[in-house]
């Protein structure tokens, strides 16, 4: 029964993996990569998933935020406003990306998710989120593609859930250093 699992498991990540990098290469050039840093002057903080010791009245802190609509959860690192009143969401990773010019396909959708759920909590579309992992910052524009990409995993995750089936499209590009690569999953180099 737990190899099952862990093989099904398997099979949703790169199943996963393989769709959010056809949504990639299709996708023109809607992030920069930056140097890290969090928001500045001009952005307030208005929501943490950590509680803090010393905390702000006007900050709400630890909640899970929902979006009803998509059914998801969840709980991003910080969310500031600006002066004009646009939100920002921002997912930190304790990761370095290198020479990567794009995120990691998972903290892309991540950030998408967040997006959604921000949009319908707050009733305000974000027209950015950052991604800051340790060596580099990417500023990921929340674009209708990205959100079409977001419905058509969250409806393969559900499928797969529900039927116990994917069809991975494995490779050694894709696959080479999967943790499950010649462990759970069939496909080894």
């Amino acid at each position: 029964m737990e190899v099952i699992f862990y093989i099904t498991a398997a099979a949703l990540v790169i199943y996963i993996t393989a769709r959010l990098i056809a949504v990639i290469l299709r996708r023109r050039h809607r992030c920069a990569k930056l140097k890290p840093s969090l928001p500045g002057s001009g952005y307030r903080l208005i929501y943490s998933d950590q509680k803090q010791i010393d905390k702000k009245q006007d900050v709400v802190y630890g909640t899970v935020l929902t979006c009803e609509k998509l059914n998801i959860s969840g709980k991003p690192d910080y969310i500031y406003r600006y002066k004009n009143g646009e939100l920002l969401p921002v997912e930190l990773k304790s990761g370095e990306i290198g020479e990567a010019r794009e995120p990691h396909l998972g903290d892309l959708m991540q950030l998408a998710t967040y997006f959604a759920i921000i949009e319908e909590h707050f009733g305000e579309k974000p027209q950015a989120g950052l991604i800051i992992y340790k060596d580099h910052m990417f500023r990921i524009k929340n674009t209708a593609r990205l959100k079409r990409a977001l419905r058509s995993v969250l409806s393969d995750m559900r499928d797969m859930l529900k039927h116990g089936e994917a069809n991975p499209a494995a490779s050694f590009v894709k696959c080479k250093n999967c943790v499950c690569n010649g462990t759970v999953c069939e496909y080894t180099d």
